[in-house]
């Protein structure tokens, strides 16, 4: 069962990595190739046997992957200009010095050993491979994380991790062809490539990319509905017309164009989230917006142009952050700076926090109470806990006649849940087991003074499902907060970075 463990944990972290990872050039791809092949070639005692690579052994690879890179691509150019670039600036030492020897009438990696040129071309490489990739390969989410082999000082070699080798063997094939796959869209997205490869160069784009006309229709809705702010950073787009529109569930990870699934954001705050997952606060807030607040306002508007299914797309959610969990993935939380998935995140300074994003007052029309039509959410799985924390999601709502009597209510900020529990059973106003409740959502710009308030409190547990508790909020010393309850069975809790308040007790409809 361990060797079957490391092997899946071995899956995992070349998915990471290729995801995750910093690829500026095709180095890295080259490397992983190179690793490889060099298991394959060397038989190993034990599954668990570590493996010692010499540097030459990597160095003779990489120079046997790139020779063919060397070759002038476009017939009708002439030197460097006709070699396909292997990063987004100059030409790669590595190559410029193989399409040197070449021009010079060596034909093959045999006579390039036996020629003059070697211990240049071997300098070259070692040189590179060194002060790169070597080193930065396992570089993911800007920390090292030493799977494969660790990071030492050696100028001789590396030695792979227990088991590691044999991993590498068990699943070359799957290695190579997602080390060539990446390799060769890199090459692609090179701008100056696309001139000598033509159109060829947008082929992937144009087979399996994404509708950019499509996702112009969607900004103007998204913008509205976050209030000219970026969905991540929370500040004002200026220039509205250039804000992107992003996958909140990155195109690369899940390649469909799901209505819900989009959110307005500032181009830097876009490329620095990239491909990445975003960190559960971003996700918390997404899946409010999109899938509680506005998600009949996203089908109507977005439906001409996508498949628009708020729980397909809650589904795909769960799905992508259940193997970011599961593979100890970085979720990006802000410009380079990430958390692990399923960690506990501190996102304010005040541990009494929102999760969501805020709510104007002008975001849905406000209509009395008595008004016959309105109709608030009612989400029978969500139970709001009157003891510990109870695991509950809002993956069902329901439409419910607004109660009477609490005044001007609001559907984007109102809604309907019962309450579980007996610890609010108490003082002059207990809340008992099964009664409704009217909650408001609050945020860290709407919530006010929560001081002697009763707040419904989330938090997650240890596999990723929220659970909700409802307390009352008293500010303590030192600006931490206590979690009391009305039921003097149950001692009070210390407000602590894994909850988040998302609303406020309006009020128990009888």
């Amino acid at each position: 069962m361990a060797a079957m463990q490391q092997q899946l944990d071995f899956i995992a972290y070349i998915q990471r990595m290729l995801a995750e990872g910093d690829f500026s050039a095709t180095y890295k791809f080259a490397l992983l190739h190179a690793i490889a092949d060099v298991c394959v070639e060397h038989p190993l005692q034990q599954p668990d046997s570590e493996l010692v690579i010499t540097l030459d052994e990597l160095v003779d690879k990489l120079i046997l992957l790139y020779w063919h890179h060397a070759v002038p691509f476009a017939a009708d150019s002439n030197g460097d200009a006709a070699l396909l670039k292997q990063n987004a600036g100059r030409q790669s030492k590595v190559i410029s010095v193989l399409y040197e020897c070449q021009q010079n009438n060596i034909r093959n990696i045999r006579q390039l050993k036996l020629s003059q040129y070697w211990p240049a071309i071997y300098r070259a490489t070692l040189a590179t491979l060194k002060d790169g990739p070597l080193w930065r390969l396992q570089i993911l989410s800007k920390q090292a994380e030493c799977f494969l082999y660790p990071h030492s000082n050696s100028s001789k070699f590396i030695k792979l991790n227990p088991g590691i080798a044999y991993s590498f063997r068990r699943f070359y094939d799957l290695v190579v062809y997602l080390a060539k796959n990446a390799w060769l869209q890199k090459i692609q997205s090179i701008k100056d490539n696309q001139k000598l490869l033509g159109a060829q160069s947008q082929l992937h784009e144009f087979l399996f990319g994404v509708d950019r006309n499509a996702l112009n229709k969607a900004r103007p809705v998204l913008i509205e509905i976050q209030r000219g702010l970026c969905f991540y950073c929370h500040k004002p787009l200026k220039d509205q017309s250039s804000a992107d529109v992003d996958h909140f569930i990155p195109f690369a990870r899940y390649s469909t164009d799901l209505g819900h699934n989009f959110v307005a954001a500032h181009s830097g705050c876009n490329n620095s989230k990239r491909d990445y997952l975003a960190a559960q606060v971003h996700r918390d807030n997404w899946q409010q917006q999109n899938l509680v607040q506005h998600a009949a306002v996203l089908s109507t508007e977005l439906a001409a142009y996508f498949f628009c299914d708020a729980a397909k797309s809650l589904a795909v959610s769960d799905w992508a952050y259940g193997v970011a969990q599961a593979n100890g993935a970085k979720l990006w939380l802000n410009k380079d700076e990430f958390v692990v998935a399923g960690a506990a995140q501190h996102v304010q300074a005040n541990p009494v926090t929102m999760s969501i994003a805020p709510v104007a007052a002008n975001d849905a029309p406000a209509i009395t109470a008595a008004d016959d039509s309105l109709r608030l959410c009612y989400f029978p799985n969500l139970k709001i806990a009157c003891g510990h924390f109870k695991t509950g999601n809002i993956s069902e709502a329901e439409q419910w006649p607004a109660p009477t009597g609490f005044g001007t209510l609001n559907p984007a900020k109102h809604f309907l849940a019962r309450a579980s529990g007996n610890s609010m059973a108490g003082g002059k106003n207990p809340i008992l087991d099964g009664q409704l409740l009217l909650l408001e959502l609050i945020s860290p710009t709407s919530a006010g003074s929560l001081q002697n308030c009763t707040v419904a409190i989330e938090r997650q547990d240890q596999s990723g499902d929220n659970q909700y508790l409802l307390r009352d909020v008293k500010k303590i010393a030192d600006g931490q907060y206590l979690l009391l309850a009305k039921n003097a069975d149950y001692p009070p809790l210390a407000a602590d970075e894994t909850m988040r308040t998302f609303a406020r007790l309006k009020g128990i409809v009888e």
